[in-house]
């Protein structure tokens, strides 16, 4: 499939040109671009404010990219990706115990927050059992917040409507692939904040879809992003929860299956599905195989509430298994002019080995309850 970005040629000759042009180990790791806003997330249950926590999806996204991404070398700290955020001089966690990864911009206006609603039912893994509600909007992302340098890739991941359109077409053109969330594009809010969708086609942001490597929709959005239609623009990714994840593009499809979670807050899990999925390809995984590394980020992050905290051991095992299963691999996926989007031949394997890792996790996570508060949580 085309790379739905815009072209090398169009790169200054020299200097940045190389952060394009990046091999896996032993070479200078790919920079990414995440531009989406953090939040305050009030959880309440029954009535009553049982927590609050940082939300945005750029909190969880860039939790599992700095969890899950290769790095250059085996002291590097953080994995190379600039956030683009913005909150309000509210913001409560800038210096929390478990802060914001990266500082966001300052601005007048009051930090996005969302009341999330909790139903008493018993939810199933992964599916939404709350209803939100937008209680303040901090100010949208413009094209001049952005850095003024080229990225290998990047990710849109607005959740209150913070990604312009021109937003989103600045990014295409400073990034190599573009990867968005479907949330950035149809949410909209009733008078009382309440989040609702429209459809992809009546937004400003439909005729940007060629030019999108990417599209990943939930179940409940799919509808509305009009996969049929899409799908012959871009790749699309439809989230399904406990029965894991399908991959649509133009003359093909792929289901990819899920991983077992013991569900706490199914806050976050598509955005680390999609985080989990870059990273995939940053290690060297055609979609279909790397669909598999988000749908086991997205399993690990419902089972704690906020912006999950992973297990060093979980990580180190998922790490030896990408390694192991990319050693004949010279470049990431996410890299070059085009994208391998059927599943390889070790894509069983792979499974295998994650599903493994995560049953273990699960079975910890059954035995020390303490372990479902994950990020920084003020109980209330």
């Amino acid at each position: 499939m085309p790379l739905a970005a815009e072209p090398v040629e169009a790169l200054e000759e020299g200097g940045n040109q190389q952060q394009l042009l990046l091999a896996t180990k032993g070479g200078p790791a790919l920079e990414g671009l995440v531009v989406g806003s953090y939040c305050h997330d009030v959880l309440i249950r029954g009535g009553r404010v049982v927590g609050e926590t940082l939300g945005g999806a750029a909190a969880f996204v860039s939790n599992v990219l700095d969890a899950a991404s290769p790095r250059e070398e085996e002291e590097q700290e953080a994995a190379p990706f600039v956030v683009v955020s913005k909150v309000g001089r509210d913001f409560a966690y800038a210096s929390a115990p478990a802060p914001a990864r990266r500082p966001p911009l300052l601005c007048a206006s009051p930090t996005t927050s969302f009341h999330a609603q909790f139903s008493e039912a018993a939810a199933s893994a992964h599916a939404p059992d709350r209803e939100l509600r937008r209680v303040r909007a901090c100010d949208p992302i413009y094209p001049a917040d952005l850095p003024d340098r080229r990225f290998a890739y990047g990710l849109a991941v607005g959740v209150a409507g913070e990604v312009l359109p021109e937003t989103l077409e600045r990014m295409i053109r400073l990034c190599r692939a573009v990867l968005v969330d479907a949330q950035a594009l149809i949410r909209a809010f009733d008078a009382d904040g309440a989040v609702c969708h429209v459809s992809l086609e009546d937004t400003p942001y439909a005729r940007l879809l060629p030019r999108v490597a990417f599209l990943k929709a939930s179940s409940e959005e799919a509808p509305y992003v009009g996969v049929e239609t899409a799908r012959r623009r871009c790749c699309v990714i439809v989230t399904e929860g406990r029965d894991g994840c399908r991959l649509f593009w133009d003359g093909g499809e792929a289901r990819v299956a899920p991983f077992p979670a013991v569900q706490v807050d199914p806050t976050g899990a598509g955005d680390s599905f999609l985080a989990g999925f870059a990273a995939g390809l940053l290690w060297g995984l055609p979609a279909t195989d790397a669909a598999l590394l988000g749908n086991f980020f997205g399993a690990a992050a419902v089972s704690q509430v906020g912006v999950p905290t992973f297990h060093p051991k979980m990580l180190q095992a998922v790490k030896e298994i990408l390694e192991d299963k990319t050693t004949k691999r010279s470049s990431p996926c996410i890299n070059g002019t085009t994208f391998t989007l059927e599943r390889s031949n070790m894509h069983d394997e792979l499974h295998t080995a994650l599903q493994e890792t995560a049953r273990l996790m699960s079975e910890q996570q059954q035995a020390d309850p303490a372990n479902g508060n994950g990020g920084d949580i003020c109980s209330t």
